[in-house]
């Protein structure tokens, strides 16, 4: 069966996506939206080092051939919820990574409004992700079906996020607080930083409803180390020192009074740093994943270019795999939303989403 997509969006996990969609011999692209006045016109191909295609890019959505697409792969920075909802309303399946892979965590009113609409048009709403997502989700439930019991889950990631930050420096620089001040870094009414943190929310929620507990409070924990020296990122950005350029950010939720679920990220670009930070892997991104229990488990995820030692990327681009690695998960969630009954569909509802291009 051959799949029609619009790509919503051509930021760093977009512009991947949409190249995916091109090379997929069962998807067939049908319109591209941008937010970029600089993009308007541009062909598909050009966005994403591909041969021309014939679609172009358009920043007005009436401007998109909405009716003849199966499926939006809708990647925004953030999601617009009236958006989303008018799109699956009118009977359009819509994928995303701009969260939301549990709505619920945003309360009845969110999870409601979209189920409804989706009911409505006869649609499916799917939201997908490597982490959060898949990595501080899925993973560790599947894990948790191994142990008896189950006293705490931890999930960690270590991430050399250099490359992304030079990609996409509206997040990372802009709204995250690399190369600013710690001051600037941690100020308490950041909107970007609070959406984020109601992105791990939804794996704390997804985790805590499906093994029936409840949590009593989400805790935040968040750090910060500056550059000892001048960090050169690409597209000539430079991280100063005594500016940002190691980030941990902990979420600890809280059930019956302990620290039951943890969900820890530490992206950076040196570990030349004040604080000097212990890290416990070299890897370019690494998650490890540990379910304390009867029995207990740990599984530690690489991911990069290769494992083939005689490939020349064996162990290396993890940055960039890492983020090629969101793209094709919701890439791959699109035979299986197109079939699934109409409604919000989580990781919970959906059969395993596997590679749609493997062993070609």
């Amino acid at each position: 069966m051959s799949y029609k997509i619009i790509q919503w969006g051509t930021g760093a996990v977009g512009k991947h996506a949409l190249r995916a969609v091109l090379d997929d011999p069962d998807m067939q692209l049908v319109g591209v939206k941008v937010y970029s006045e600089q993009k308007v016109g541009l062909d598909a191909g050009t966005l994403c080092d591909r041969p021309e295609t014939g679609v172009k890019a358009v920043l007005d959505q009436s401007q998109l051939p909405l009716m003849d697409a199966d499926c939006i792969l809708y990647m925004p920075m953030l999601p617009d919820y009236e958006e989303i909802a008018n799109l699956l309303r009118a009977g359009i399946n819509v994928v995303t990574t701009a969260a939301n892979m549990y709505p619920k965590a945003y309360g009845e009113e969110v999870f409601n409004n979209l189920n409804q609409a989706a009911l409505e048009g006869k649609s499916v709403f799917h939201g997908s992700g490597i982490n959060p997502a898949f990595m501080s989700d899925v993973l560790p439930l599947t894990l948790s079906g191994m142990s008896h019991r189950v006293s705490k889950i931890i999930v960690q990631e270590v991430s050399d996020v250099h490359v992304y930050a030079s990609q996409a420096p509206e997040i990372m620089m802009d709204n995250i607080g690399f190369g600013k001040t710690p001051e600037e870094a941690l100020r308490p009414d950041n909107p970007f930083l609070e959406w984020m943190s109601a992105y791990f929310h939804e794996s704390m929620y997804m985790l805590a409803e499906h093994m029936q507990v409840k949590l009593d409070r989400i805790e935040p924990h968040h750090e910060v180390a500056v550059a000892n020296n001048a960090v050169q990122l690409g597209n000539d950005l430079v991280i100063e020192a005594g500016s940002v350029a190691c980030r941990r950010f902990e979420w600890r939720g809280i059930i019956n009074g302990k620290d039951a679920i943890v969900l820890r990220t530490f992206w950076k670009t040196t570990l030349d740093i004040e604080p000097a930070w212990a890290v416990d892997s070299n890897k370019e991104v690494e998650w490890t994943v540990t379910v304390e229990g009867t029995p207990s488990y740990q599984a530690k995820v690489e991911v990069c270019a290769s494992f083939d030692p005689l490939n020349v990327m064996c162990g290396k681009g993890g940055e960039d795999a890492a983020v090629i690695g969101t793209a094709m998960h919701a890439i791959n969630a699109i035979p299986v939303v197109c079939k699934a009954a109409p409604g919000v569909r989580t990781f919970l509802d959906l059969p395993i989403i596997a590679s749609h291009g493997a062993f070609r």
